[in-house]
């Protein structure tokens, strides 16, 4: 997990230790966009606490962006 200022970011390994799904998995998940928020930092991807909790939500419940509050 990476902080940037008040926000959370979660790799796909992390993300694989909370889902019970596997890696390739979450970054499918994440390119078809059913995971929102995905990003891109170097060859791994990340995705905020809030763009998770939304996934585990359901559908409809999009929360984009890093931009701090």
């Amino acid at each position: 997990m990476i902080k940037t200022g008040k926000k959370k970011l979660y790799s796909v390994e992390d993300l694989s230790k909370i889902l019970p799904i596997t890696p390739l998995t979450i970054r499918n998940y994440i390119k078809a966009g059913k995971i929102k928020g995905g990003y891109k930092i170097g060859k791994s991807w990340y995705v905020t606490k809030e763009n998770l909790e939304a996934f585990l939500d359901g559908p409809g419940q999009e929360v984009k962006g890093i931009t701090e509050s």
